[in-house]
């Protein structure tokens, strides 16, 4: 693997662990099991457990809030043995690798061993994120997109959460 495919992909691990900080207000909601099974709101902020902060605000019906919880209930068991096997890789590779002699084959292997598998999550958030969204009424979603807006930056960094 050349040096610019190994920037690629160490870029693109670093931008999908940003994008999935841990979770932050689970719990604040009870029925909150993590959206598509990554450990917090989904990518760029815009997902299940934002709609859950704002339910009051958003007006969402018991029922709407019990979908959306199965809806992330659901994501989150189909996602565990992704993560599991996330977990295992990174296991494995902390107990074979000596961090003071960089070994860039280990480091591209590992990086081309993790890469499927957080793409995997990264999709699977997005497919909830639809389903969570679908969710709600035509003037909650219009509703929920002004929030969103109005917080700006805040929100995609997870500093604006409301």
């Amino acid at each position: 693997m050349k040096i610019c495919q190994v920037v690629v992909a160490t870029f693109l691990l670093l931008a999908v662990a940003a994008a999935v900080p841990p979770a932050v207000g689970a719990a604040d909601h009870p029925g909150y099991a993590g959206m598509a099974g990554l450990a917090g709101p989904l990518p760029f902020g815009i997902g299940g457990d934002n709609v859950l902060r704002l339910a009051d605000k958003l007006g969402l019906s018991d029922d709407q809030v019990t979908q959306i919880n199965g809806i992330l209930s659901a994501a989150q068991t189909a996602n565990r043995p992704t993560r599991d096997q996330l977990k295992a890789n990174e296991q494995a590779f902390e107990a074979s690798y000596n961090p003071a002699q960089y070994d860039a084959n280990a480091v591209t292997a590992y990086l081309a061993q993790q890469t499927p598998l957080l793409q995997q999550l990264v999709v699977s958030a997005f497919q909830a994120q639809a389903k969570v969204l679908a969710v709600l009424t035509p003037s909650q979603l219009a509703q929920f997109n002004q929030l969103r807006a109005q917080s700006g930056a805040g929100w995609q960094t997870g500093h604006g959460r409301h």
